[in-house]
């Protein structure tokens, strides 16, 4: 196996013995000088192939024991699908449940007001969601609310559909690029649209707007944080107030306090790098 581009120490990008460019983990495999040739095939742990280079990043800013959860998690997916998943299920997932315990640490619980429609209509993702929060608990000692479950669920879902093909009132495409615009006016900064920050954004609020279309609005206990965000980022809450406004006028869609605290928090992951605040 050739090893062509350094990640980091355990995780490179490989061409196999077909030809095929793949995402290869294992321990070291990522520090010896690049290009060379990998003998010992069996210091290759995991490998993922097709997936997008936009994530290949993730495996640098999210702990590895994560990325074995969600691994674990997409192998128990795909073995019940029925149908094509991403490639980029497994980064994508890791993301979130990185995520997710974030929140958990910072105690901001974010409901999904699907939760109760996922749990009858997608019983086999939600189940999926169920075992997941076990393994997390199990391997990475977070304990994750019930909730979660649903959440999980929404984004094995969304690894099979995407809200453009389901969505016949407005192009999401359209919103998300005028919305975007509206962050980098705001904040006179360019936004990479092939990074991993942008996809994380436009999968969190591809979710938010299916949660407007199905009326579910976002419903918690986190009214004192969102008074006490928009005090410590004030420019990212203006603009989201933009955004607030665009959706309300463009789509009709008003959100909630607890919705904007939910686009605060994504809209300052988006730009965190560009050190907008």
């Amino acid at each position: 196996m050739e090893v062509i581009k350094k990640i980091n120490n355990n995780s490179a990008v490989c061409i196999d013995s077909a030809g095929n460019e793949i995402v290869a983990i294992g321990t070291g495999i990522g520090f010896p000088s690049v290009p060379y040739t990998l003998e010992d095939l069996s210091k290759i742990q995991r490998t993922y192939y097709d997936v997008s280079p936009m994530y290949l990043d993730l495996l640098n800013q999210i702990p590895e024991e994560v990325f074995d959860v969600s691994s674990t998690i997409v192998e128990w997916f795909r073995s019940n699908a029925n149908t094509t998943i991403s490639s980029n299920l497994v980064f994508t997932l890791a993301d979130h449940i990185n995520f997710a315990i974030e929140r958990e640490n910072k105690n901001i619980l974010i409901e999904n007001p699907l939760q109760y429609e996922i749990k009858h209509l997608y019983e086999d993702e939600y189940e999926i969601g169920l075992k997941a929060i076990k393994l997390i608990y199990q391997e990475l000692g977070v304990r994750l609310p019930k909730t979660e479950a649903s959440n999980i669920a929404l984004h094995l879902m969304n690894a099979k559909t995407t809200l453009g093909s389901e969505n016949k009132n407005f192009h999401f495409e359209e919103v998300l690029s005028d919305v975007v615009e509206i962050i980098g006016k705001h904040f006179r900064m360019y936004i990479d649209k092939d990074s991993v920050s942008y996809s994380r954004f436009v999968s969190h609020f591809q979710y938010l707007l299916k949660r407007e279309q199905a009326n579910k609005h976002i419903s918690s206990e986190n009214y004192k944080l969102f008074q006490s965000v928009t005090k410590e980022y004030p420019d990212t809450y203006q603009c989201v107030l933009k955004i607030r406004d665009y959706l309300d006028k463009e789509l009709d869609f008003k959100l909630t306090d607890e919705e904007m605290l939910y686009l605060i928090l994504h809209v300052n992951r988006l730009c965190v790098r560009e050190d907008c605040n």
